[in-house]
């Protein structure tokens, strides 16, 4: 009982010590700011993002926020709607990514047995050269979004799964864990419930860069034509722009908007995930 007071405690600090980050909540402030741009898409758009709504080349205007492209679509409906794709897929891959990760580096610590075949195929997965390899597979079977999140979930994994490995290994020797081991508690509630409640930190961190990767990721095969351009993302914005040579047409207004909230994005993600780890190491 004792025990679970001190964790409890010791959590409530974490809480307080992350939320006076001022890096943290810029992070979540810009991220809030695209979920709600993502989510208000749902709600209302000013006009059809794939339909032709007003002169070719159009720059920003009332009426276009964001200019038209070469067939008068209006680029700020597509950059809402493209919000929606481009967190799609950082969420989705991120959430498969960071649950293999974990589960692999918790169970190759705990168990001697699962810790060298568990490790070797986390070092062979490492190895793949991960772009290349996905833009054989996307040229191949032209997939959704929803099977780029999974391929790319699938590649991304072995990074969270050593830092995770490392930390539960200095973690396996702790006095509370050794403490709940003697007390006979099952081996399944130390895994799920010590370690990943004590780990959860730097499992957020490092999903936060698994949506990063996975964003630039989708980004760049959008870019060289092998994305699933039909899901709109702004990645397949960017593509298209440079499709039909936005920049030698001076249609600025068409690459930046996409290019610059894949930045702005990837570096609220940044800040929250780099926060939260430098929060774990000074715990």
């Amino acid at each position: 009982m004792q025990r679970r007071s001190s964790m409890k405690l010791k959590r409530n600090q974490i809480i307080v010590t992350v939320l006076k980050r001022k890096d943290i909540k810029v992070g979540l402030g810009i991220i809030t700011f695209f979920l709600i741009v993502a989510l208000t898409s749902f709600i209302y758009m000013p006009y059809n993002p794939l339909a032709s709504t007003g002169p070719d080349y159009a720059p920003p205007s009332l009426s276009h926020l964001f200019g038209t492209t070469n067939i008068g679509q209006d680029v700020f409906s597509q950059w809402m709607y493209g919000a929606r794709a481009t967190l799609l897929v950082g969420f989705l891959t991120a959430l498969i990514s960071t649950i293999i990760g974990t589960i692999t580096g918790i169970i190759a610590a705990y168990f001697r047995l699962f810790d060298e075949p568990l490790m070797r195929i986390t070092d062979a997965v490492l190895a793949l050269p991960t772009l290349p390899l996905l833009i054989v597979i996307a040229a191949f079977i032209k997939p959704s979004i929803y099977y780029v999140s999974l391929l790319i979930a699938l590649l991304s994994w072995p990074a969270t799964a050593r830092v995770i490995r490392s930390n539960t290994l200095v973690l396996k020797s702790s006095p509370y864990i050794e403490v709940a081991l003697l007390s006979g508690t099952p081996w399944y509630k130390i895994l799920f419930k010590d370690f990943v409640k004590h780990l959860l930190p730097l499992i957020l961190a490092y999903s936060m860069f698994a949506v990063i990767g996975a964003i630039l990721t989708e980004a760049s095969l959008d870019f060289i034509g092998v994305g699933p351009l039909t899901d709109y993302s702004w990645g397949a914005m960017i593509s298209f722009a440079f499709q039909n040579n936005a920049i030698y047409n001076g249609a600025w207004w068409w690459l930046i908007p996409p290019g610059l909230s894949i930045a702005i994005l990837s570096t609220g993600f940044a800040l929250v995930g780099y926060g939260l780890e430098d929060t774990f190491r000074k715990r």
